[in-house]
C-alpha cells in the first residue's frame, strides 16, 4: 500500500533540470582548466527543462524514475519541502536492490539505458588505467504516466551547438513559458 501510494504521488511531480550543475563539487581534485574547458563545453548555454518524476519507458512501458544531479527542484514546491521529497525518491534509487555494480575485467564494455538508469561511476580504479569512451544518443521526449512531456523552459528555442551537431530530437519543439 505504502509503495503504490509513493507512485502516485511521484506521479504528480514534475521536476525542473539544468545543465548548470557544480563539477567542482563531484570532483574537487580536478584542474582548473580542466573545469574551464568542462564548463565551456557543457553550460556555454544554459538550459532548463521539466521533466516528469515518474517517465513512462517508451520501449517496456515501466514506470520509470527520473532524477539525478541535474535536478534543481521540484515545480510547484520551494526549498526545504523540495529538497526533502527529492532525498526521499533519491534514496529509493540508490538502495541496494536498485542498484548495479559491476565488477571490470579487461575487455568489458558497459552500456546502459539512460531513459531507465541512473549512472554514478565510482572511483576505485587505484593506480590501474582506466579508458572511457562516452556517447550520448538523443532520443525520445519523456513522457510522465499522466500524458505530460518534458518540455524546455530556457532559453526559448535550442542554438546551434558550439561543439558537434543538434540532432534537435530530443527538444520535440515545445517551449513553455517560464
Amino acid at each position: 500500500m505504502a509503495r503504490e501510494a509513493a507512485e502516485v504521488a511521484a506521479a504528480a511531480f514534475g521536476a525542473a533540470l539544468a545543465n548548470d550543475y557544480d563539477y567542482a563539487a563531484v570532483r574537487p581534485d580536478a584542474p582548473s582548466a580542466e573545469l574551464r574547458q568542462f564548463r565551456k563545453v557543457c553550460t556555454s548555454t544554459k538550459f532548463e527543462t521539466e521533466h516528469p518524476v515518474v517517465r513512462v519507458h517508451p520501449e517496456t512501458g515501466e514506470r520509470v524514475l527520473l532524477l539525478g544531479n541535474f535536478v534543481q527542484r521540484l515545480t510547484g514546491l520551494r526549498g526545504r519541502d523540495s529538497g526533502a521529497i527529492i532525498n526521499v525518491f533519491q534514496s529509493h534509487i540508490e538502495r541496494p536492490e536498485n542498484t548495479v555494480r559491476w565488477q571490470w575485467r579487461v575487455g568489458d564494455v558497459a552500456l546502459w539505458d539512460n531513459r531507465a538508469t541512473q549512472h554514478y561511476g565510482v572511483d576505485d580504479s587505484d593506480d590501474h588505467t582506466r579508458t572511457l569512451r562516452r556517447i550520448t544518443i538523443d532520443g525520445d521526449v519523456p513522457v510522465g504516466v499522466d500524458g505530460r512531456r518534458s518540455a524546455l523552459l530556457t532559453p526559448e528555442s535550442v542554438p546551434e551547438p558550439a561543439y558537434g551537431i543538434a540532432s534537435g530530437a530530443s527538444t520535440d519543439g515545445a517551449v513553455v513559458p517560464a
